[in-house]
């Protein structure tokens, strides 16, 4: 029986699952206004961010850029990144790696 999480709230909006295979997963993400993940990287992934609601601004290894509904960002392996919420934002990322888990994330305290 697969015992991944498929949905959770957390303190910056919520995430589920929308689909998982061997090799990648698309989650939906919500991230509530004036939220931002924390400053993270990954080892052994990519990921693909769609923006499908609202605007905010990405970091992406220090640099700021501004990001809104349509926009794409592709975030490779190593890279230090996270998103910025201005107004409430619907992602949809796309992780694909050998090795998608939880573990394969490096929190990082600098920040620009």
């Amino acid at each position: 029986m697969d015992k991944q999480i498929r949905f959770a709230e957390k303190s910056w909006g919520t995430f589920k699952i929308i689909d998982a295979d061997e090799h990648s997963l698309t989650i939906k993400v919500t991230l509530n206004r004036g939220s931002r993940m924390k400053y993270h990287s990954h080892e052994r992934r990519d990921e693909v961010w769609n923006f499908i609601a609202g605007s905010g601004r990405i970091i992406i290894d220090g640099e700021e850029k501004f990001v809104r509904a349509g926009d794409s960002v592709k975030i490779p392996v190593s890279c230090k990144h996270t998103v910025i919420a201005d107004e409430l934002m619907k992602i949809i990322e796309v992780q694909f790696g050998e090795d998608i888990t939880v573990e394969d994330k490096i929190v990082w305290k600098e920040m620009i």
